[in-house]
């Protein structure tokens, strides 16, 4: 499996080739919570067509949902407190990601360098306008 990080949701939908070759070498794709509710917002924020919304609603359909779980919230925790000791702030969504990450021990495919702070964290690193 792959945790999917918003941006690469982002890659997917526009059927950018590396993130499609990535989705199918660890299938299935998934995301958690976290990273849909940022996709969602992005259109939201952008104040999208309904129609859009609609589209961006059923693809994001598509992946199987991480739940949360007592073990993810433990990494979380540790992810914040180890960046912290760095001087390093991540988003509290990318903390979650993180955290998903390690907890499945997923590689996980991102558009956001930051995941790079997280020694353990598998990342594949596609930058957001490659294809």
């Amino acid at each position: 499996m792959l945790l999917v990080d918003t941006g690469a949701v982002e890659l997917l939908r526009r059927k950018n080739r590396r993130a499609e070759e990535l989705a199918l070498r660890f299938f299935p794709p998934v995301i958690c919570c976290q990273v849909a509710g940022e996709f969602l917002f992005g259109q939201v924020n952008g104040k999208v067509s309904q129609a859009t919304f609609l589209e961006a609603t059923e693809f994001l359909g598509t992946f199987e949902l991480l739940p949360p779980t007592f073990r993810a919230a433990e990494r979380y925790a540790h992810v914040r407190v180890d960046l912290a000791a760095k001087g390093i702030k991540l988003s509290d969504p990318d903390n979650w990601v993180a955290a998903h990450a390690l907890d499945e021990n997923f590689p996980l495919l991102s558009t956001d360098r930051d995941f790079l702070h997280i020694p353990d964290v598998r990342l594949y690193y596609l930058p957001p306008g490659s294809n």
